[in-house]
């Protein structure tokens, strides 16, 4: 009787015990929370890129549409939230094309500027010239790394302008005869001002903190013509006296990686935001694309033309062992021909 009794009570009192609970591994929380991270940077990355690209199709890589700067600021913002800075200045060095850039000030947000209420903006003439210009200039940073100093110490801002042979290229809708007006006489093919810095990374924590100065201004043009040369050559070189006073700035990196960059800098009252593309990364893609494109072409060969390039080369084969045998013949007839008479009677 006491034993039930005894048993009665243990059970009772279990009923009142909380489960233990399971115990998770922490790599395993600390895992999925990382591979959460990242696919939040991913996608606050790509969200961003394709922005910046759309931006940059529609207005250029400087913006002046109120919303559109809200739009890529929120943008820049959102990444810069979910995204460790990197402290690894190494990563700077490169030539890094600017996709879209914005500036704004605390008077400047007072002016709302809608670029669908401009007349003509988004139509016309203008509509043909700004796509053009868009399509024809180019800005990229190329940071260096000196050897010397061991660190990053220049960089160059490059404003490239491939302009248009045709009056066709600016203007869509005039007549005919002059579509195919010469606008460009002199065949300049490529001109490039570069403003050329010196350089210095002041900090990396917490962000990678640069600063620059002007040193000098030197513009680069490529012609057809023959008073330009096709690869390039400097006509014009400016030095800049006390850069370092007059001229110098600085720009934080508060997001690298090794595709794409965000920058944000300070002048007076102005902030910007400029958003980079490392151009290793699209001329790799451009260069993937032709040799899938000449690997296709070569794919596409017949198994025919295989078979007559095979016979070709046998036909060259048998042809160049036929010239053997006739240059031997005519070599022996040659020598016979060359003995004198006075050997032979000898």
């Amino acid at each position: 009787m006491r034993v039930v009794l005894f048993s009665s009570i243990v059970l009772s009192a279990s009923a009142f015990l909380s489960p233990s609970p399971q115990r998770i591994a922490p790599t395993a929380v600390f895992s999925t929370a990382e591979a959460d991270i990242d696919a939040s940077v991913e996608m606050a990355k790509e969200e961003l890129l394709q922005l910046s690209r759309d931006f940059k199709e529609q207005y250029g890589v400087i913006l002046i549409d109120t919303k559109a700067k809200e739009s890529f600021r929120k943008a820049v913002e959102k990444l810069e939230s979910v995204a460790e800075a990197s402290t690894d200045s190494s990563m700077l060095v490169g030539d890094w094309n600017l996709e879209c850039s914005s500036a704004s000030s605390g008077a400047s947000s007072k002016i709302e500027i809608d670029t669908n209420k401009i007349p003509f903006f988004n139509e016309g003439p203008l509509k043909d010239i700004r796509s053009t210009l868009n399509d024809s200039v180019g800005v990229v940073q190329r940071i260096k790394f000196g050897e010397m100093s061991n660190s990053i110490d220049a960089i160059d801002h490059i404003i490239d302008y491939r302009p248009p042979n045709q009056l066709s290229s600016f203007l869509k809708n005039i007549p005919d005869a002059l579509k195919n007006l010469d606008i460009n006489p002199l065949k300049v093919s490529d001109t490039k001002v570069v403003l050329k810095h010196k350089a210095e990374v002041e900090g990396t924590i917490p962000v990678i903190k640069t600063k620059l100065s002007l040193e000098a201004v030197v513009v680069n043009v490529a012609g057809e013509s023959k008073n330009l040369d096709p690869n390039g050559e400097d006509v014009l070189g400016i030095n800049i006296p006390f850069g370092e006073f007059l001229n110098a700035g600085s720009f934080d990196t508060t997001y690298v990686d090794d595709s794409m960059r965000i920058s944000r800098s300070k002048v007076g009252p102005v902030d910007q935001i400029r958003v980079f593309v490392k151009a290793d990364n699209t001329e790799s893609d451009a260069d993937e694309e032709v040799v899938a494109a000449t690997v296709v072409e070569d794919d596409d060969l017949d198994d025919d033309e295989i078979v007559d390039d095979d016979l070709d080369d046998d036909e060259i084969v048998e042809s160049a062992v036929d010239a053997e045998i006739v240059e031997e013949k005519e070599d022996n007839e040659d020598a016979d021909e060359d003995v004198s008479p006075s050997d032979v009677e000898n």
